[in-house]
């Protein structure tokens, strides 16, 4: 992460908002870096994918992203953090004609396959329901 700091590397970001900028600026401020520190901070695309491209085509030498999207382009990437996305539905849902195609959609070995063959993505827990959240009653 410090080397982003460099001035012979270029840096090409995710735009403000995104979860991978927000995880950026979290990581170079627990390094105690500035973001005006890193040439390129302002470049924003709005993909990993498009980063991925930025980087293929020479306009920067560096971004965050996703290892999918650096193997779509044939490119080298370097581990920087893992993360765990969650699926959030309200309970009166969860069992419903919508969620309910979808849960077991996900949970198949097909899909999981799938998602796997991408690269950097762990399936283990795919489709578990890790918590249940009531509403209290009392005030």
């Amino acid at each position: 992460l410090e080397d982003l700091s460099r001035k012979d590397v270029s840096y090409v970001n995710r735009q403000r908002g995104s979860g991978t900028r927000v995880l950026l600026d979290y990581l170079i401020s627990q390094k105690c870096l500035q973001s005006s520190e890193i040439q390129g901070y302002q470049r924003e695309e709005y993909t990993h994918l498009g980063v991925a491209a930025a980087i293929a085509g020479g306009r920067a030498d560096a971004g965050m992203g996703v290892l999918s999207a650096a193997r779509a382009l044939n490119m080298d990437f370097i581990p920087l953090h893992n993360e765990q996305f969650d699926l959030v539905v309200p309970m009166e849902y969860f069992d419903g004609e919508l969620v309910t195609p979808v849960i077991n959609i996900i949970r198949t070995s097909e899909v999981l396959k799938k998602v796997e063959a991408l690269g950097g993505y762990d399936t283990s827990g795919t489709g578990e329901v890790i918590s249940v959240i009531t509403k209290s009653t009392e005030s």
